[in-house]
C-alpha cells in the first residue's frame, strides 16, 4: 500500500494505492487546496490512463466534502465540453485539469440520512429546515467575538457549507448527471444503497487490498437521525431568541460564568452525549484497509468510543487487547476531543498521520504527546506525518503561529526519543507514505 498525503486545508486527502495499482481517494479536502494542490496532480493520473476506483466522503463537513464536489464540477465542464464539440458547436476548451474517471462514491448524503419515513408530514423534519436554522445561527454567533460561541459558529458553518455541497454531490453523480454509482462497492454485486452502513460481513476486495466497513452502522446512522430531528425541535424556539440569549452569555463570559450554548451542535439527542465532537463526525465512514499482512485504519473524523466500537464489531479488537496497525489515520485532525489516553493504549501504529494545518489548534499538542507517550513502554520507531507545514500557512495568521509551535514541539519530542521519532512533513503538493518501499 501506499498512501499520498496532499496539502488539504484544514481537512483530509489523501490517495489510496494497492500494490496491485488500484486507486481510492479518501475524502477531498478544502475547495481551494483541492483547486490549488490536487486536482492537478489527480489529472496526472488521467493522462497515464488511470482511474480511481472509487472516492469516499467520510461525513458532511466541507473539509472533507468541498474538494469531492469541486473534482465533480471539473468532470461537468469537461463533458458539457465534449458534447459540444461532438456537436461541431463552438465552445473553449475548458482550464482547468480534467479528473480522472471516477467509477464509484461512497457517500452517506445528508438529505438521506435525516428521512423520516412512515411519519405523519407535520412530523417530517426536512433538510432545508435545517440548514436555514444553520444558516439563522452562524452570523449573530460570529458577531459576538467570544472565543467560545465563535468555534462553535465555525462548527455549524462547516456544516451548514457541507449540507448543500452534499446535496449537490447526489445530483452530481445521479444517472442522469455524471452517472456515478453511488454507494455500490467495488466488486459487490447487492444492490446501491442510499446509505453506507456497517453490516456482517460488509468487506469487500479491491486488487490486492481487503476494506472492512467499521462505522457507521445502521444503528448509528438511525440515531443521527433522530438526533437532527430532536436538535432542530429543540432549537428552533432558542434561535428566535437568539440575539437576547448571545447578550446574556456575553454577560456571562465575562463573568466567567459562561455555560454550554443551547444551540452547541454537540448537544443533541439520539445517541449519548459525546462534548466536543460534532453530529456528522461521529457517523463517519471509517475503514480498516489490509494488504499482505499490513494494516491502514481511516478513521474519518470518528470519535474514539465508535472507532474502538467499530473494531471490536468487526473482530480486530477484543476486551483487554491491544491491536497494532502499520498507518493510523489520526482520526479528527488530532481534535482533543476524539483522542484520548484509552485509545491511545489499545491502538497503536508505526506510522500516524495527522492532517490539518493548525486551524482550532489542530493536531492539538496535547494528543501528539498522548501518542508520544504512548510509546514509552516500547522500543520500536514510530512516525508522525503532517499533511503540511508552517511556512504554506498566511504570513501573520494564528494557524502559522501555532503551527511553528507545533514543529518546535515535535522536534523537542524527537531529540527526546532516543532516535525512535521520525518526523515528516508535506513541504509540497504532497508527500508519500509508501509500506512497500
Amino acid at each position: 500500500m501506499k498512501l499520498t498525503i496532499f496539502q488539504s486545508d484544514k481537512g483530509d486527502c489523501l490517495l489510496l494505492e494497492a500494490k496491485s495499482g488500484e486507486l481510492v481517494l479518501c475524502d477531498g479536502g478544502m475547495g481551494p487546496s483541492m483547486r490549488n494542490h490536487v486536482r492537478g496532480e489527480l489529472a496526472k493520473l488521467r493522462n497515464a490512463g488511470r482511474e480511481l476506483e472509487f472516492a469516499y466522503i467520510s461525513h458532511v463537513d466541507n473539509d472533507h466534502i468541498s474538494g469531492v464536489l469541486q473534482l465533480l464540477q471539473d468532470e461537468v465542464e469537461w463533458r458539457v465540453f465534449e458534447h459540444h464539440q461532438a456537436n461541431g458547436s463552438p465552445v473553449k476548451k475548458p482550464k482547468v485539469p480534467r479528473p480522472p474517471v471516477i467509477k464509484g462514491i461512497l457517500h452517506n448524503g445528508f438529505r438521506d440520512q435525516i428521512k423520516a419515513n412512515k411519519k405523519p408530514l407535520d412530523e417530517i423534519i426536512t433538510a432545508r429546515a435545517i440548514e436555514n436554522l444553520l444558516g439563522a445561527m452562524v452570523p449573530s454567533l460570529f458577531g459576538t467575538a467570544v472565543p467560545e460561541l465563535m468555534e462553535a459558529a465555525d462548527e455549524m458553518q462547516a456544516i451548514a457549507t457541507g449540507i448543500p455541497e452534499s446535496i449537490k454531490v447526489t445530483k452530481l453523480i445521479a444517472a442522469d448527471a455524471l452517472d456515478i454509482p453511488l454507494n455500490k462497492p467495488p466488486g459487490v454485486s447487492k444492490p446501491s444503497r442510499l446509505l453506507y452502513a456497517g453490516r456482517p460481513g460488509d468487506e469487500f476486495q479491491l486488487g490486492s487490498m481487503k476494506f472492512t466497513l467499521l462505522g457507521p452502522t445502521e444503528d448509528e446512522l438511525d440515531k443521527l437521525r433522530k438526533g437532527w430531528i430532536h436538535w432542530l425541535q429543540n432549537n428552533k424556539e432558542e434561535a428566535r431568541k437568539l440575539r437576547a440569549e448571545l447578550k446574556k452569555r456575553i454577560d456571562e463570559f465575562s463573568t466567567g460564568e459562561l455555560a454550554d450554548s443551547p444551540f452547541d451542535l454537540r448537544d443533541w439527542e439520539g445517541i449519548p452525549d459525546f462534548k466536543g465532537v460534532t453530529v456528522p463526525n461521529i457517523a463517519s465512514i471509517m475503514f480498516m484497509v489490509e494488504e499482505d499482512g499490513k494494516r491502514l485504519l481511516l478513521t474519518g473524523d470518528g470519535q474514539q468510543d465508535f472507532i474502538l466500537a467499530g473494531l471490536k464489531r468487526t473482530g480486530f479488537l477484543d476486551d483487554g487487547e491491544h491491536l497494532h496497525v502499520d498507518v493510523l489515520k489520526v482520526q479528527h485532525h488530532g481534535s482533543e476531543h476524539n483522542m484520548d489516553k484509552d485509545f491511545a493504549g489499545k491502538v497503536s501504529a508505526d506510522h500516524y498521520v495527522f492532517c490539518g494545518n493548525g486551524e482550532h489548534k489542530n493536531p492539538n499538542l496535547g494528543v501528539i504527546d498522548i501518542l508520544f507517550n504512548s510509546r514509552s513502554d516500547d522500543d520500536k520507531p514510530f512516525h508522525f506525518w503532517f499533511s503540511t507545514t508552517s511556512d504554506a500557512q498566511t504570513e501573520g495568521t494564528k494557524k502559522r503561529e501555532y503551527f511553528a509551535e507545533l514543529e518546535g514541539h515535535v522536534e523537542e519530542l524527537k531529540d527526546t526519543s532516543g532516535g525512535r521519532l521520525k518526523l515528516h512533513f508535506n513541504q509540497g503538493a504532497s508527500t508519500d507514505l509508501d509500506l512497500n518501499a
